[in-house]
């Protein structure tokens, strides 16, 4: 029950934090998207019933702070997080290495995805930026994954209930 009380109020803390502080960091040049890894973790240690909670409202705030295009991050966030949780009922992802290449090729996927939807609801090109922007702030994300793992896994709350372990039985 705490999880579904706190859940909103940490997903606003997060995604203010993400584009204030860190933005801040980086002077508004690189945006790190701990939001991404959020989602990763929800796909591949939370139960499909309280990620499908988490990641929707995760996406909605994302796009009420960045001001994308209407459900653009929930529509691309609920296709990473369904796509990481059916390869985790496969796998066993606790090596390092593994981490860091799938948060690298979700971030992909969500750059892509979130490139082709701006693409195509507003009809402006913004490939240039990929190389100069989206890339060197997926690389900054993809080496902090197994840090930000670590941390979601430390908040109690957010991974009580979770199906898989992350450590060996």
């Amino acid at each position: 029950m705490i999880f579904y009380l706190m859940i909103p109020w940490f997903l606003l803390l997060l995604v203010v934090f993400q584009h204030t502080v860190l933005g801040a960091v980086f002077f508004h040049s690189i945006a790190v998207e701990i939001s991404l890894v959020l989602v990763i973790y929800a796909g591949l240690r939370m139960e499909v019933v309280r990620g499908s909670i988490l990641v929707p409202l995760l996406g909605l705030m994302m796009d009420c702070i960045t001001g994308a295009g209407s459900g653009s991050y929930a529509l691309v966030y609920v296709t990473v997080f369904l796509l990481v949780y059916m390869l985790s009922l496969h796998i066993y992802a606790e090596s390092t290495l593994f981490l860091i290449v799938l948060t690298l090729c979700c971030g992909l996927l969500e750059g892509l995805l979130l490139l082709l939807l701006h693409r195509l609801l507003n009809g402006t090109n913004v490939f240039f930026d990929l190389v100069r922007f989206f890339l060197p702030q997926l690389l900054l994300v993809s080496m902090f994954s197994p840090f930000l793992f670590k941390m979601f896994h430390g908040i109690g709350w957010l991974r009580d209930g979770y199906v898989r372990s992350i450590e060996r039985p």
